[in-house]
């Protein structure tokens, strides 16, 4: 059985984690085989949008102890650094560099590196089921995934040192309220609700989103003077660009159509 699925169609790319019997923690070659699979999907010009969920009850535990943490005892700390560079960090900078939308369907328990790679996505919908934490202090290791960077830009410092340093377990409305996720939706709702907002955004112009994913993250770290020469740029390669013209078009050709 293979540990992570994969299907597209209708421009949308389900990559679906899948050890539902150990909640989809990731196992020694999981996070490897996920960018892989993104990679894949983000090369894939059929691809518009990418969508990240998990089989069963779970979204993600985060690392499994048996098939990851006590093997890795007998690593050394060059094995280990090599070892999340591989997975954890190359899947966050595939995410943050990806011009497509990544939605997370979030349906249940997200923890640790599992709750990091939904943070990493774009977007994330959580059935009411969900709940959320960072689970890192209570097995004694520090984040990965970019925990350190994503969690402070979403809730704030104060609340991210909360999480982090307590490893409290949030549920869905609770992460909704802080800014973690998106919105939270019926748990039988939720494949529905995410495959709808998905469509949505196939359906617009790719290089328009493409620009605005940049930006909005480029902005982070940026002054206002630095923005707005940004997004003056940014519209004046929107403006030639064919899809717009065409949209524009028809929008006045409509109108003209009802007068």
């Amino acid at each position: 059985m293979s540990e992570i699925l994969y299907e597209q169609r209708d421009g949308i790319a389900s990559i679906t984690l899948n050890r539902p019997q150990r909640l989809n923690a990731l196992g020694r070659t999981t996070s490897v085989d996920l960018c892989n699979l993104c990679e894949q999907a983000i090369a894939d010009a059929d691809v518009r949008v990418l969508v990240l969920a998990g089989a069963g009850e779970a979204f993600c535990a985060g690392g499994d102890y048996k098939d990851t943490f006590e093997p890795g005892f007998a690593l050394s700390t060059q094995q280990w650094r090599a070892r999340v560079r591989r997975g954890p960090n190359r899947f966050v900078t595939l995410m943050q560099g990806c011009e497509k939308p990544v939605i997370a369907a979030v349906n249940g328990i997200a923890v640790g590196g599992g709750c990091t790679i939904a943070m990493a996505c774009d977007l994330r919908i959580a059935s009411e089921r969900a709940r959320f934490g960072m689970a890192f202090a209570k097995v004694g290791v520090t984040p990965e995934f970019g925990s350190t960077y994503l969690l402070p830009r979403l809730v704030g410092l104060g609340k991210a040192m909360e999480l982090m340093l307590g490893g409290a377990i949030i549920d869905a409305r609770e992460a909704e309220r802080i800014g973690l996720v998106n919105r939270v939706v019926p748990h039988e709702q939720l494949g529905e609700e995410v495959m709808a907002l998905a469509r949505t955004l196939a359906a617009r112009p790719a290089g328009t989103l493409g620009l605005m994913k940049s930006m909005l993250y480029r902005a982070l770290s940026m002054d206002l003077p630095a923005v707005l020469e940004m997004e003056a740029l940014a519209l004046s390669a929107a403006v030639k660009t064919e899809e717009h013209q065409a949209i524009v078009r028809g929008f006045l050709a409509e109108r003209a159509a009802r007068r």
